[in-house]
């Protein structure tokens, strides 16, 4: 497996040095690459360049879950809508009963 050692300086004037593996083979020492990193007291950075389809990918992926999860709770209201329907609970509905005696 390919593994890379990178070192940048970030724009506060720290020097970061990070490993990732899985890099191009056609990298080699002293060559001048682009890093991504997020700023802050711990910085997190790749060589790898954003992958759109990748961040579009995982987007339907939760919004598909999301819908099935929409999806189950109204047909688990229309179930229970049904069902209270056909059997009434708890209602308020008081019925005579006449008691014949002895």
């Amino acid at each position: 497996m390919l593994h890379h050692v990178y070192e940048f300086t970030a724009r506060d004037g720290r020097v970061v040095r990070f490993e990732e593996e899985g890099g191009p083979a056609t990298t080699v020492e002293g060559d001048i690459v682009t890093v991504h990193y997020a700023e802050g007291a711990r910085i997190v950075a790749t060589a790898r360049r954003p992958s759109r389809a990748g961040l579009a990918a995982s987007t339907v992926g939760v919004l598909a879950i999301l819908g099935v999860v929409a999806a189950i709770c109204v047909g688990f209201m229309i179930t229970y809508h049904d069902m209270s329907s056909e059997f009434p609970f708890g209602d308020d509905t008081t019925e005579s009963v006449t008691i014949e005696g002895s």
